[in-house]
């Protein structure tokens, strides 16, 4: 006689509970994709014309600097540095999971993160960097920069007086700056678009642990008026 088996069949998934799952599942999957593979970041001014623009939107590589350092004169993402890694005041604010917290004084949720920043590495760590006159000199040697550009006539020079932009940025070490040798594990970054971008000559050198990776592909990009530059579209970076 054939054995009979004792064990109780599977009970199938039902179709629901199929959703779910793979729900949760790609949920996770994009958590850690955008956390530690790639991420999708907007450019939010014009400090990188004519690199990029205004209402650039790229897909930024994170995992790149598991592999390698940063590279001199390569555009970088990066956490803005004088932003605070909690919303302020601390004791307002309970973490639930970052970035999600809970405002105690509202009695609601806040979502907060550091900014993204994009600028170029302009100087590396045991640079000799001087600025003199909108030029740079990297070790004493005149710095051939193509991607830049100025846009206003104006050579402010080094701390003088009180010359503001139109962001509030103070102007007096735009055109002149150092010379300043860049320390271990620090870089000098700054915007294409020199004249309007605030960077390194304002803020200070970038620490490595703030980089998070480079941009790889500009998949769409609008003008102020949302209407799509074609030409821009799915450029490999």
């Amino acid at each position: 006689m054939p054995k009979i088996s004792s064990k109780k069949p599977k009970k199938k998934k039902s179709v629901v509970r199929e959703w779910i799952d793979a729900i949760i599942f790609a949920g996770i999957a994009a958590i850690i994709i955008r956390t530690f593979v790639l991420q999708t970041f907007k450019i939010p001014s014009g400090s990188m014309e004519k690199t990029f623009l205004n209402g650039d939107f790229l897909v930024a590589n994170k995992f790149i600097f598991h592999f390698r350092e940063p590279k001199k004169f390569e555009p970088i993402i990066f956490k803005y540095p004088q932003d605070t890694y909690h919303p302020q005041p601390r004791d307002r604010y309970a973490k639930i999971i970052r970035p999600i917290y809970w405002d105690k004084k509202n009695f609601f949720f806040k979502y907060y993160k550091r900014r993204d920043f994009i600028k170029r590495i302009i100087g590396m760590p045991g640079d000799t960097l001087e600025i003199i006159d909108k030029n740079v000199y990297i070790n004493g040697k005149y710095l051939k920069e193509d991607y830049a550009q100025h846009i206003d006539f104006r050579v402010i020079p080094k701390n003088f007086g009180r010359i503001y932009g139109e962001n509030g940025n103070f102007l007096g070490s735009r055109d002149n700056y150092g010379p300043i040798v860049i320390p271990k594990g620090k870089y000098f970054v700054m915007g294409d678009n020199r004249d309007n971008s605030h960077d390194s000559r304002y803020w200070g050198l970038l620490d490595r642990k703030f980089i998070e990776g480079i941009p790889m592909i500009l998949y769409w990009s609008w003008d102020d008026h949302h209407h799509i530059r074609w030409r821009r579209i799915l450029k490999i970076i």
